[in-house]
């Protein structure tokens, strides 16, 4: 059986059904946050560059699709 998902922002706007992806960063410096915001928002760089450039910065970045979060959160 497939699994429907609802994905909604902040201000509880609706964003999408299906197996959206997530990114999670960490160690983002404040002075890159809103850059790194600007980048992801308006999908400037694919995922392998967004990740050297974070990556440059300090930071760490990874991405996950919405189901295997699920599914691992429900395995444990």
């Amino acid at each position: 059986m497939s699994k429907l998902l609802f994905t909604f922002s902040n201000d509880d706007k609706y964003f999408s059904t299906g197996n959206s992806k997530i990114i999670i960063a960490e160690g983002i410096p404040k002075d890159y946050r809103e850059e790194l915001c600007d980048i992801i928002e308006e999908n400037k760089l694919p995922y392998q560059e967004l990740k050297h450039l974070v990556e440059s910065w300090g930071g760490n970045i990874e991405m996950f699709l919405l189901t295997e979060l699920l599914n691992n959160f429900k395995k444990n």
